[in-house]
């Protein structure tokens, strides 16, 4: 689903494999971020790295649902003005690696990546 999501804002439209990998709310909201950036004139460039962990996983649950843990490091995921190339600067000051806590469940003979929280107060 991450690459999927990092080739969505890097092209400026929809990659058709997000959809196979991601749902609910993080579907929703790779669509309003690509929207976003598109209204920008945004588009993304360089690689977000992960550090994901399963850290817990509910078998009675209908769908199973997986919690998991992800150390998002962006210091080297740019955004860039798709007409011009150039990089726009970061407004925010701190560090660019985050915790993501994220919830999948296992549908249609599948993982599907289904909520995703940033926690931009916690750097890994």
């Amino acid at each position: 689903m991450v690459a999927a999501e990092s080739r969505t804002y890097k092209n400026a439209k929809l990659d058709p494999d997000v959809e196979k990998y991601a749902g609910n709310k993080v579907l929703a909201d790779i669509k309003a971020t690509l929207f976003y950036y598109q209204q920008q004139g945004v588009v993304m460039r360089g690689e977000m790295t992960h550090d994901p962990k399963i850290t817990g996983i509910d078998t009675t649950a209908k769908p199973v649902k997986a919690m998991l843990t992800d150390c998002v490091d962006s210091s080297k995921y740019d955004k860039t003005d798709a007409k011009t190339g150039k990089v726009i600067p970061v407004k925010a000051s701190g560090p660019r690696r985050h915790v993501n806590n994220a919830t999948a469940i296992y549908t249609g003979g599948k993982w599907v990546i289904w909520t995703a929280d940033i926690d931009r107060e916690r750097t890994c």
